[in-house]
């Protein structure tokens, strides 16, 4: 072989090297960048389906969040603040062990609301011997206007319940309240909290006593209900336009359904 087919082989040789290099660095280079946006993406996802969804239906992910379906918020809502408010042998302990319990699912602030009720109630001597229970108003469930979007990641919930309470047996408050509870979401370890949500107690909203005459033709089926005072979604019962007092006493009303102070 010439001198001259030699140096054209080297000049091959290194021109095959640096075309090597080039692509070894290349691969490098997307490896790198792969594995940033691996690095980057969440590593879990909330994910919050709809109970009515349908094939076809897509979800929207945002930095690792699905939007919550308006059924979703209602139904936790619905569930934790009928367990907090469900005291079965005596409010005297049922009441702070409700709270305990569901803690994980209530904000630091809606705590501190609770407790400074349940600490007001135990003093006034109305928790002692006392049973509750809250349950939805038949006929006045979940429906997309009760769900009220409140800023980024919240929401005004109305939840229309009759709250029910007994005195060694006797029942002493038999009430339609309208609670405006008011659900945000909450970053919070997964295994206390699933769901992720949390219940701010009533926002800026208070409790108020729904029109009795509304409930029972809404309930029934006779009549649509009009506007309520809180807020103005359509199609709800209108409330009495009195704030309930959660530290008010009670008023005795046993077998009637009328509006009495509730928490």
């Amino acid at each position: 072989m010439s001198s001259k087919q030699q140096l054209d082989a080297l000049a091959a040789e290194r021109s095959h090297n640096a075309t090597l290099r080039k692509m070894i660095l290349l691969v490098a280079l997307l490896g790198g960048v792969g594995m940033y946006f691996a690095h980057s993406l969440p590593k879990s996802i909330d994910l919050h389906v709809a109970t009515d969804m349908k094939a076809g239906d897509t979800v929207h992910f945002q930095d690792g969040q699905a939007v919550v379906p308006d059924v979703n918020v209602y139904g936790f809502a619905y569930y934790i603040w009928q367990q907090i408010n469900r005291w079965q042998a005596d409010g005297a302990t049922d009441y702070g062990a409700q709270i305990f319990r569901f803690q994980a699912y209530v904000t630091p602030s809606c705590r501190a609301q609770l407790e400074a009720d349940m600490d007001s109630r135990y003093q006034a001597g109305e928790l002692r011997a006392r049973t509750r229970q809250m349950t939805e108003i038949p006929g006045l469930g979940y429906a997309a206007n009760r769900v009220l979007p409140d800023g980024q990641a919240a929401w005004t919930v109305l939840l229309d319940m009759q709250l029910m309470e007994a005195f060694r047996g006797q029942p002493v408050k038999d009430a339609f309240i309208r609670y405006p509870i008011r659900v945000v979401r909450y970053d919070v370890d997964r295994e206390r909290n699933p769901w992720r949500l949390a219940i701010d107690c009533y926002g800026s909203h208070r409790p108020e006593r729904l029109d009795v005459r509304d409930v029972q033709d809404a309930s029934s089926g006779k009549t649509e209900a009009s506007l309520p005072s809180i807020v103005t979604p359509p199609a709800l019962p209108r409330t009495t336009g009195d704030a309930v007092d959660p530290h008010a006493t009670p008023t005795a009303t046993p077998l009637q359904h009328s509006a009495a102070s509730a928490q």
